[in-house]
């Protein structure tokens, strides 16, 4: 299985490191364009120059950014198609060690980026039918998830949703090292996606001074899962047994955030009030339902009042994003 090309109007090819040294296929499929996903010497294969040529280094393992690159590699196919080479109708390969994970990956984020109909698993499977070996890491499909699920944006690495993904990694690694990370990504004080518009907004206040905490974008809900003692528990008794509230790290939380600890105590950021609300743990907390969520920002429900606001569009707002109001002295502009 020298090379296969995906079934469709583009002339598109997955394939393995080996398929290089097959010039007599190359040149029957009328390649043009090769893009390499792993780290190699290419210098050694004969006529290379033949080929306009993309590398992405990375290895295939479920760690590995990948979705980072999506972009790059769908921009640089799409051009290589359209243009061609030397009055050539462009013609693509895709490789890397065994045309299986890697080039697969960047083929399948390809097709959703041109062809917005697909899912993931529908493109997945368009491949396979030339290519049945095709079958992402685990990471890698998270990251065509994930990429989907962001609208396949041209500018991925600004996408809040990345910038989100990049932070988790981030506190992942360091809580496998036993520390808190060295930087914290305040969800308040990033550029918000606009124009979403919700039916019910939700806004959690201090209990004891009323100050607002978080409004429905910087919540973080969670399914709860049923106790093994009463495993056919219905979703709405199961919400009521929830105690606590989860939330995106945000602002206001800085003082405490910043000590470095990997874990802690929240307290309303109002000075004349300074009430316990809560705490955070880097390495994550047991809801009362049942569910682990990592890292935790928790407020006990008992401790604070939920208000449901009017509709509105998502914006940001002289407040800051969400409604949340930023700490003294912190402008807008800063935030972004």
């Amino acid at each position: 299985m020298a090379l296969s090309r995906v079934p469709g109007d583009d002339e598109l090819y997955v394939g393995g490191i080996f398929t290089l040294r097959r010039k007599d296929a190359l040149a029957k499929h009328g390649i043009t364009h090769v893009v390499s996903v792993l780290k190699y010497d290419f210098t050694e294969f004969e006529d290379w120059e033949k080929y306009e040529h993309l590398g992405i280094d990375v290895d295939d393992v479920a760690d590995e950014d990948l979705l980072g690159e999506f972009e790059r590699t769908g921009s640089w196919i799409e051009r290589a198609l359209k243009e061609g080479k030397g009055g050539k109708e462009g013609r693509v390969l895709v490789h890397c060690a065994m045309g299986k994970s890697r080039s697969v990956t960047v083929v399948v984020a390809y097709l959703l980026r041109q062809y917005p109909h697909h899912t993931v698993e529908s493109a997945l499977d368009l491949v396979r039918q030339t290519r049945p070996i095709a079958e992402p890491n685990e990471g890698f499909m998270e990251q065509l998830e994930l990429y989907k699920n962001m609208g396949c944006p041209r500018d991925i690495k600004n996408h809040p949703q990345y910038q989100r993904w990049l932070f988790q990694r981030e506190v992942d690694l360091a809580v496998a090292a036993g520390m808190a990370p060295d930087r914290v990504r305040f969800e308040d004080e990033e550029v918000q996606q606009e124009g979403e518009v919700r039916d019910r907004e939700v806004e959690l206040r201090c209990r004891k001074c009323r100050r607002t905490l978080a409004t429905t974008p910087y919540l973080l809900p969670h399914l709860p899962t049923p106790p093994k003692h009463s495993p056919s528990l219905p979703p709405s008794a199961l919400h009521s047994i929830c105690t606590n509230h989860f939330l995106h790290p945000l602002s206001w939380m800085r003082p405490a955030l910043e000590q470095g600890l990997l874990q802690g105590r929240l307290e309303c950021p109002n000075p004349k009030c300074g009430a316990q609300l809560g705490r955070y743990a880097w390495q994550g907390l047991r809801c009362s339902c049942n569910v682990w969520v990592c890292p935790a920002f928790s407020l006990q429900k008992a401790r604070v009042d939920e208000a449901v606001k009017k509709r509105e569009v998502k914006g940001v707002g002289a407040e800051g994003g969400g409604g949340i109001r930023l700490p003294p002295g912190m402008r807008e502009k800063e935030n972004l």
